[in-house]
């Protein structure tokens, strides 16, 4: 699957399931500390939430980029596991 679909429930990227599952286990968490969590790059984990947030996957809690999982995220990712 490619980094940049999020089209609908069927086309996360694995790294957007690594993020998904990672937020509705922590409640809310910084880009970096997702990356680090995840094994995954910063860079990338920035990229994929903001299409996540986009998609309405995520959702930034603060004005320092602090993101959690909305509802929606959840029934996404409880349908990819």
């Amino acid at each position: 699957m490619s980094h940049g679909s999020t089209g609908g429930e069927g086309t996360l990227s694995t790294a957007d399931r690594r993020i998904l599952q990672h937020l509705a286990a922590s409640g809310v968490d910084y880009p970096a500390l997702i990356a680090s969590n995840t094994g995954l790059h910063v860079p990338l984990v920035e990229r994929r939430c903001e299409a996540l947030e986009a998609a309405g996957l995520i959702e930034p809690v603060t004005g320092e980029v602090l993101y959690r999982v909305t509802e929606h995220g959840r029934q996404v990712a409880r349908s990819e596991f």
